[in-house]
C-alpha cells in the first residue's frame, strides 16, 4: 500500500490535541507548576499531548507494515521490561538519518535511517531497549521535573526543545543551550548519567528479550566510526553523548551474558528493504542497490526480490514487478509484504476486482490485522464500493483508534458517498490525529450546517463533540 509519509508543518506549539474525539481521555487537573510532580498517569496524558504535537511536526511515516512491524518488536520487549506503567506506542519518522528518541508516556520513534543501517535485527532492537528504559527509569519524567523546579516550564516550551532538537539536533542543543543556560546544562548533564544506566538496564532487555546483547556495543561502535573523520555530528549523538569509555563499559556488560548466534526473523530483511527502497534511496539507485545485492555472492535472496518489485513499482514498471511479486507469492501466498505490493500492483494495472478477491480471502482469516483491513479498504475506494470501506475502516478505528491512514481514507469514503456531514465530521477528526484543535472545531461547525432539522440527534452528538473538543483545548492552553 503506497500511502506512506505524511509531512505536516508545525501549527504552533499551542494548538495541541489530547487523543481521538471518540476516545478521548481526561486532562489531569494539574494546577500550578503542572510538572513539578509527574505521576504515571499525568505522565501518559501529557506524553499523548506530546506525541501528538510531535506527530503534526515532523514527516512521520505512516505505513501499515513498517508500523505493525515496529511495534511487535517495541511491545515484545516491553513485555520482558520492568517498571512499566503504561502502553508503549512505537512511530517511524521518515529520516535517513541515524536517531531515535522517547517522550513522556511511553512513545518511542525511530528515524527509518536507524533501521537502514544496522547489520542485524538485534542492532536496531538494541536501540529500542535503550529508548524503553529511558522511559521505564522514568528518566525523562525526571529531567522534566528537575527543570521544571529550576525555572517556569510550560508545555510549548518542553515540546519546543524536543521537536528542534529532533529536526535538527546541532540548532536545537544551540538553541537550548543559549536559552536555558547553566539549568539546562545541568540537566543534559543528568542525561549523560541516564545514559549508562539506560546502556546497562537495557542490555539486560536485550538478553531477556531473545536477541543478541553483544549487539549494543557493535551499534555504538558503528556509531563511533561513523563520526571519527567527520567534522558533522550524527543527529543520534547530540541526544545521546558516546564516549569511548561507554562503549567499553557496554561491552564489559554484554560480556556478562555467554554469545550466541541469534537470527534475525524473517520480517527483519523484507522491513529493511522495504526503507531501502522506498525511504533511504530515489527510485533509479533503489533499482541499481538491489541488482548490484541481488548479482553479489549470498544475494539471491526473497527480501532483495522483493526490494527490487517495490522499486519496480515506483518506476510503474508494473510487469516486472508482478513478475517478481508472483513467484514469491508462489512461495508464500499469506505473506503481508509480497500482499501488500501486489494489491497496489492490481490496482495500478485497473485490475480492482482482483484485488477485492484475493483481499477479501485474507480479510476473512485475519479480519483485525491492519495491513490487510487499509489494503482491502484501499481497494474497495478505488473500485468505488464507498460502504464496504467505511465498514472495514470502522471496524479498524474501534481497536487501532489513533490509525491516521484509516481516518484519511475515511475521509475520502464520505465524500465518495457524497455525505458531507460525516465527510466534515471525519475531516474534523483528521486535524484532531494533526494536533490542529482551531480547524478541528471548524469542521464541526461546518458538519452541524449540513444537517437538516430531522437530524435532531445527529445535531444533539455534534454539538457534544464539540463542546469536549472546546473544553481540551481550554484545559490545554492553560499548560502553555
Amino acid at each position: 500500500m503506497k500511502l506512506c509519509v505524511v509531512w505536516v508543518c508545525s501549527i504552533g506549539l499551542s494548538l495541541l490535541l489530547c487523543c481521538p474525539a471518540d476516545a478521548a481521555t481526561p486532562l489531569p487537573d494539574l494546577g500550578g507548576n503542572a510538572f513539578a510532580t509527574l505521576t504515571p498517569e499525568k505522565e501518559k496524558q501529557i506524553g499523548d499531548v506530546m506525541m501528538r504535537q510531535t506527530r503534526a511536526s515532523l514527516p512521520m511515516v505512516n505505513d501499515p507494515l513498517l508500523d505493525e512491524y515496529l511495534n511487535n518488536l517495541g511491545n515484545g520487549m516491553v513485555a520482558k521490561a520492568e517498571g512499566v506503567r503504561f502502553p508503549f506506542q512505537f512511530y517511524w519518522v521518515n529520516d535517513k538519518n541515524i536517531n531515535a528518541f522517547a517522550t513522556l508516556g511511553g512513545h518511542i520513534v525511530s528515524n527509518t535511517g536507524t533501521l537502514a543501517v544496522a547489520d542485524s535485527e538485534s542492532e536496531f532492537a538494541s536501540v529500542m531497549s535503550h529508548e524503553i528504559v529511558h522511559v521505564t527509569q522514568r528518566h525523562i519524567a525526571r529531567s522534566v521535573e528537575a527543570r521544571s523546579q529550576s525555572a517556569p516550564l510550560t508545555l510549548a516550551s518542553l515540546l519546543g526543545s524536543i521537536i528542534l532538537a529532533t529536526v535538527n539536533p546541532e540548532a536545537g542543543m544551540a538553541g537550548i543551550m543559549a536559552s536555558q543556560g547553566m539549568a539546562q546544562q545541568s540537566a543534559i548533564n543528568f542525561t549523560r548519567s541516564n545514559e549508562q544506566e539506560a546502556d546497562r538496564i537495557g542490555i539486560q532487555l536485550l538478553a531477556n528479550a531473545g536477541f543478541d546483547p553483544y549487539a549494543m556495543p557493535e551499534f555504538f561502535n558503528k556509531l563511533s566510526e561513523r563520526t571519527r573523520f567527520s567534522n558533522t555530528q550524527l543527529a543520534f549523538l547530540y541526544t545521546h553523548p558516546l564516549s569511548q569509555a561507554r562503549i567499553s563499559d557496554s561491552r564489559v556488560r554484554a560480556q556478562q551474558f555467554q554469545q550466541r548466534f541469534v537470527p534475525d526473523s524473517t520480517d527483519f530483511p523484507l522491513i529493511q528493504a522495504r526503507i531501502w527502497a522506498r525511504y533511504q534511496l530515489d527510485n533509479e539507485g533503489a533499482i541499481a542497490h538491489f541488482q548490484k545485492k541481488m548479482a553479489s555472492p549470498g544475494g539471491n535472496t526473497k527480501a532483495n526480490h522483493y526490494g527490487l518489485a517495490l522499486a519496480l513499482y515506483d518506476k510503474k514498471d508494473y510487469a516486472a514487478a508482478e513478475q517478481l511479486l508472483s513467484k514469491l507469492r508462489s512461495e508464500d501466498d499469506k505473506n503481508l509484504f509480497y500482499l501488500d505490493a501486489m494489491t497496489d500492483v492490481y490496482i495500478s494495472t485497473n485490475r480492482v476486482d482482483k484485488a477485492l478477491e484475493m483481499l477479501e480471502q485474507q480479510y476473512l482469516l485475519r479480519p483485525n490485522n491492519q495491513i490487510i483491513t487499509l489494503n482491502y479498504a484501499n481497494a474497495a475506494m478505488q473500485g468505488k464500493s464507498y460502504r464496504l470501506a467505511l465498514h472495514l475502516l470502522r471496524n479498524l478505528l474501534y481497536y487501532k483508534n489513533d490509525n491516521f491512514l484509516a481516518y484519511e481514507m475515511l475521509v475520502d469514503a464520505y465524500k465518495g458517498l457524497n455525505d458531507m456531514a460525516r465527510y466534515y465530521e471525519a475531516r474534523s477528526d483528521l486535524y484532531y490525529q494533526l494536533a490542529n484543535y482551531p480547524k478541528a472545531i471548524d469542521d464541526i461547525n461546518v458538519a452541524l450546517n449540513q444537517l437538516t432539522q430531522d437530524d435532531q440527534l445527529e445535531s444533539r452528538r455534534l454539538e457534544a463533540k464539540k463542546k469536549q473538543l472546546q473544553t481540551e483545548f481550554s484545559r490545554l492552553k492553560k499548560l502553555n
